[in-house]
């Protein structure tokens, strides 16, 4: 089980620095360094509102559902490290702009 710690305040998922959606998507196929990562899940919370108060979940992600074939920590597409952290700028309004901390290359 993977924890997922989110830094982008701007996405309706996070919750108090916890993802709520699961599984949450990483992408970046070919990435050889972690810029070029990023969070397929991200929605922007001004136009989607607040949707980690709306889920049913009852806690942060769990599942990591990752494209990133570069990365060490992908099997399957599936993230198989315990923690992960996406983080980006301030002002984030999309996806790109966010990325997957803890990418490592294979």
């Amino acid at each position: 089980m993977t924890e997922v710690k989110c830094s982008v305040e701007s996405c309706s998922y996070n919750k108090d620095g916890g993802c709520y959606i699961n599984p949450i998507q990483i992408g970046g196929k070919g990435a050889v360094e972690d810029n070029l990562t990023c969070c397929g899940s991200f929605l922007n919370r001004q136009h989607y509102s607040n949707l980690a108060e709306y889920t049913s979940m009852r806690g942060a992600a769990e599942a990591v559902s990752c494209n990133v074939n570069t990365c060490r920590y992908n099997e399957h597409e599936e993230c198989t490290r315990n923690d992960i952290s996406v983080v980006g700028d301030r002002d984030v309004n999309v996806y790109t702009e966010t990325k997957c901390n803890s990418f490592e290359k294979r």
